[in-house]
């Protein structure tokens, strides 16, 4: 079946599904529609990953800055605050659009016969999406989610986290069964999950990822169960996903527009064209690990941000660099240094975020630009293609990072990753001693393997890189370094552990969802603390006479202290979980209500429960 045939499906489906009122439309009004179900399912893999309005805010407002690979200047995750318009998003968006709809077909699926395969291809789509829930939230409902057409069952009782995981496995099971059970040529290639393998092969290693991955999610909480998982996808006859080739992923297109049914959503708000400017930057702890290791993926996950025509673009004019140098790092504190790229500090305050120097004459901080000539106004001094560029914040590159960007189901880096940990964890009784090797590899390889955009962006800059500052530079040649470097450092530490999290952290860039579930999931990497330590909440920013991105013979006459971070509501503890919605407290008091009082448990109210440990936290 074409892509397109499965896309003008898919839009008919959202339309009915979410655009239509049920008892106008259905003889039975508590039947979701009747429409074919393969449009159905193409909707329900697809629709997590294409809403502009919660990729905005579920992963670069909140769970990617809070994991600190990326930053955003919408403060309320990096700031460790709440804001249930934010932290609402996924939830309404899988509870709302997805599950209800998965649980309907299913049931319908059952009364006509014959179809057990596809029945066990919704419930992996039901895991997909439930795995993203719990991850943020931790007990979420659901033995009982999604059964309003099914059963009237509007407000549904939360399960504890453990017995979440528990059911997926239960389900992942059944359905390896059922599909275990059908004909290759049975199973419809009208499919948003793509893999360029069979589908039922594609399935069988998607499934065993999945319980890979709750097996090594189980690590601190239960690892003797998780174990017991683990085991039930790596040691299968089937397989697991161990090459990009045999990756699930979801591709976008540009049909239907920014707020369509088949962009990427958190592409299309890095774009700025769901609500304006995103703001979506790499965080200085990420961009300063990157540029220590010589990482060559800063040519293809790094840029400064183009936002004259109101779409954000990367810059893509070469011709406006001098002395191009990505690896270049910025100055610690109470230093500045002319670099190419800088990141966003940890915080909420603007000084404190993004100040470059303090300026005596004005007696006010310098702060870095958010794009491309922003300051172009002071003057011609910081143009861009004069000295601009040195000031200007670093962004997710939207050449790579945009409405066309796949999305991964679990990526065989992540699984790779996910083995080598599960090498280091004595109960799981595995020893891979190349996986993690295998995963800094396929971490190197995934965005061309994957069709991300930005390859030409990618190969301009390395050009310029050569041109400017070092012409013996070689990308493959340091592909290689890199994963040796990755390898040695693996050897020589004596917490392998963090290195294998670093390494997975950093693969995870842009993915802020998963990069908030390993961080919270591990406390790792090492160098993100789990509370701000008093001596980083405020920052020392050199202070000068004159201009220093001018003249570079300013000298430093002393420091300016100015405050970086003010605690949120959590005290400065690093938040482990996004808060239940406001509707939900309202309308379906009494479970919530049981479950927050379950994940509390001895901890009191003076502790905000966003900074509760979920089940499967680090304690």
């Amino acid at each position: 079946m074409k892509l397109r045939n499965i896309l003008i499906g898919a839009a008919l489906s959202a339309t009915a599904l979410t655009g239509c009122n049920f008892g106008d439309q259905n003889v039975d009004p508590w039947t979701s529609n009747d429409l074919d179900l393969k449009h159905v399912f193409t909707y329900t893999q697809s629709k997590m990953f294409t809403s502009g309005h919660e990729g905005f805010r579920g992963n670069l407002i909140m769970a990617g800055p809070m994991a600190q690979n990326t930053a955003c200047l919408y403060s309320t995750g990096i700031g460790f605050g709440t804001n249930d318009g934010y932290t609402e998003a996924t939830w309404s968006n899988i509870y709302g659009n997805v599950l209800k709809n998965i649980e309907d077909a299913k049931g319908k699926l059952v009364k006509q016969g014959g179809h057990d395969y596809m029945i066990g291809q919704f419930n992996v789509v039901k895991v997909v999406n439930m795995l993203r829930l719990t991850e943020l939230y931790g007990d979420i409902p659901y033995a009982q989610a999604g059964l309003g057409y099914e059963n009237l069952t509007f407000y549904p009782k939360y399960d504890a986290q453990k017995d979440v995981l528990n059911m997926m496995v239960d389900d992942l099971l059944d359905s390896r069964a059922k599909i275990e059970g059908a004909n290759d040529t049975d199973i419809s290639n009208y499919d948003m999950y793509d893999a360029d393998i069979s589908r039922k092969a594609q399935y069988q290693k998607l499934i065993n990822s999945l319980l890979i991955k709750i097996g090594v999610m189980m690590s601190e909480a239960d690892p003797s169960r998780g174990a017991e998982i683990f085991k039930m996808g790596y040691n299968n006859t089937h397989g697991y996903i161990t090459d990009w080739s045999e990756t699930s992923y979801v591709r976008h297109v540009e049909a239907g527009g920014p707020w369509g049914q088949h962009v990427n959503g958190s592409g299309i708000a890095v774009e700025g064209q769901v609500g304006g400017m995103s703001y979506a930057y790499i965080s200085e702890v990420a961009l300063k690990f990157m540029q220590n290791h010589h990482d060559p993926r800063l040519f293809r996950v790094a840029s400064h941000f183009d936002y004259s025509g109101g779409v954000n673009k990367a810059v893509m004019n070469t011709a406006l660099y001098h002395d191009f140098d990505p690896f270049a790092v910025a100055g610690d504190e109470g230093e500045f240094k002319k670099v190419h790229y800088r990141g966003v500090r940890l915080g909420d305050n603007g000084d404190g975020n993004r100040g470059l120097f303090w300026r005596n004459s004005g007696d006010v901080a310098q702060q870095a630009a958010y794009w491309m000539d922003q300051n172009a106004q002071v003057g011609d001094e910081y143009a861009f293609a004069q000295e601009g560029q040195f000031i200007t914040l670093t962004g997710l590159n939207p050449a790579t990072f945009n409405r066309l960007t796949p999305s991964i189901i679990i990526g065989a880096d992540e699984v790779a990753f996910l083995i080598a940990e599960a090498s280091l964890i004595p109960a799981y009784g595995v020893n891979d001693a190349q996986a993690f090797r295998r995963g800094v590899e396929l971490a190197l390889a995934k965005y061309d393997a994957v069709n991300f955009p930005g390859a030409d962006f990618e190969s301009s800059f390395v050009e310029l890189y050569k041109s400017q500052k070092d012409p013996t530079y070689s990308q493959e040649q340091n592909k290689t370094q890199y994963v040796n470097d990755a390898v040695s450092r693996y050897n020589a530490a004596a917490d392998k552990r963090d290195v294998v999290i670093t390494e997975h952290w950093v693969a995870l860039m842009g993915n802020g969802y998963k990069s908030f579930a390993l961080v919270t999931r591990t406390g790792g990497p090492s160098f993100i603390p789990e509370v701000i330590p008093t001596n980083e909440r405020n920052y020392n920013l050199p202070s000068y006479d004159i201009d220093p991105v001018i003249d570079n013979d300013a000298a430093k006459v002393g420091t300016h202290q100015v405050v970086k971070h003010r605690g949120g509501v959590t005290d400065f503890v690093r938040p482990k979980r996004f808060p239940y919605p406001n509707r939900e407290l309202n309308v379906n008091a009494s479970n919530v209500e049981e479950a927050i009082t379950r994940q509390r448990g001895n901890v009191g109210a003076a502790t905000h429960f966003i900074a509760i440990p979920q089940w499967y936290s680090k304690k």
